[in-house]
């Protein structure tokens, strides 16, 4: 036993280490974005808000609203709105917005006639249809925001996603980081909106998914980037074209946010950021059941097979600790004497997770969020080792698609 406790705690000094320089990328990264200096609106880039939507009726009117109410230059700002094949009304509640809002259509821009068949508007909210989606297996939103792109004016392309809330110094706050032509991608804080009624499950997943948050923007200012939330993204428009948009990841279903990250990350001398600004975080909403919550970390998990294998390499080391833990927790029912060793682990695992989500909770606004993290504390290991473990198998549902393995 004391050969396996040993191990256990070796393992666990290992995961502190990597939070320990993940804490210590998100100060820099929190660092950085104070530093930078508010650009005149002369200086602010031209920027495309793209809006991939499926079946989303009831949250894309609120989407729309909030993007067309950022603090942005008007005749530098547009938004695309992509509905990728809806079965719903979210194309008419686009619509809606366009007739009600006719001040929304600026002078001069229009697009090609050859292309109006498929781009309604051409003033700052406008939609794209691509029905010819329901043909593909996979990677459908990541072919939604290639067709909003070839349709972009903007010089800088921000994501979101159509259930997300962005608030309104939300794009002004991304496109400062843009301040030099080396940088290339920008990642965004994304937060879960709790309602008051909202119970133990929705505010342990908004913990778990703030601290995956907060760890990818250590990571970020680390260096060493690895993950990112399409719903709060920017990038160079001539960056994506130079290196053929998705191409060589359009086979994954998800990735149009992390995977185009490490494409640029690691394929080119562009530099990639993180906007640690408290007036740019966008929100959404957590999963309301718990089959919804496995499809979606089956989904994001399923994108880890596709990494370079640096950050492989790393994933494996986080996984070989979830499972000596998760396989720690079940060997004490038959040797009790164990604990000792499992407390000493999850006492080193708790200090490192705090030293990264504490600082991103204050930032962020999200302290409320901290007294889940006992329950968060004891699910981790086993919740992020079965996902490790299904992720890769495939055959998860998205959006009303049943994506194949």
């Amino acid at each position: 036993m004391t050969v396996a406790g040993l191990l256990l705690v070796a393992l666990a000094l290992a995961y502190a280490w990597r939070l320990g320089v993940w804490a210590r990328g998100f100060a820099r990264a929190a660092r950085e974005t104070d530093a930078l200096a508010a650009p005149p609106d002369a200086a602010l880039p031209s920027v495309t808000v793209v809006v991939p939507a499926r079946d989303e009726e009831d949250t894309i009117g609120p989407c729309v609203d909030s993007v067309l109410a950022v603090d942005y230059p008007r005749d530098k700002l547009e938004v695309i709105v992509v509905d990728d094949d809806s079965s719903d009304r979210t194309a008419a509640v686009v619509r809606e917005r366009m007739a009600l809002a006719p001040a929304l259509a600026v002078a001069g821009g229009e697009l090609p006639e050859d292309q109006w068949a498929e781009s309604e508007g051409a003033g700052r909210l406008r939609l794209v249809q691509i029905p010819e989606n329901r043909r593909r297996d996979r990677a459908h939103k990541k072919r939604a925001i290639e067709k909003a792109i070839e349709h972009a004016r903007g010089e800088i392309i921000l994501t979101t996603d159509a259930d997300c809330v962005v608030p309104r110094g939300w794009a002004r706050a991304l496109a400062a980081q843009f301040e030099g032509p080396e940088v290339a991608f920008v990642s965004g804080p994304v937060a879960y909106r709790l309602a008051p009624g909202d119970g133990l499950f929705e505010r342990v997943q908004a913990l778990d998914f703030f601290g995956v948050m907060a760890c990818g923007a250590g990571a970020i200012g680390a260096e060493q980037p690895h993950l990112a939330n399409g719903a709060n993204v920017g990038y160079r428009r001539e960056t994506f074209v130079a290196l053929g948009g998705f191409s060589g990841i359009d086979h994954v279903t998800s990735g149009d946010d992390e995977l185009l990250m490490q494409k640029i990350a690691y394929g080119t001398p562009l530099d990639v950021r993180f906007c640690a600004d408290p007036g740019a975080v966008v929100l959404t909403d957590p999963v309301r059941n718990v089959r919804a919550f496995v499809h979606q970390r089956k989904r994001w998990a399923s994108k880890g097979a596709h990494y370079p294998w640096r950050l492989q390499r790393m994933l494996l080391a986080l996984v070989a600790f979830f499972a000596a833990l998760t396989a720690s927790f079940l060997a004490l029912v038959v040797v009790p004497s164990f604990w000792p060793w499992v407390a000493a682990a999850l006492a080193v695992k708790a200090a490192a997770e705090l030293a990264v989500l504490v600082p991103a909770a204050r930032r962020f606004g999200q302290r409320g969020l901290l007294p889940a993290y006992p329950l968060h504390l004891v699910l981790h290991a086993p919740h992020s080792l079965l996902v490790a473990v299904l992720g890769p198998l495939g055959g998860f549902e998205w959006k009303g698609r049943a994506v194949p393995q």
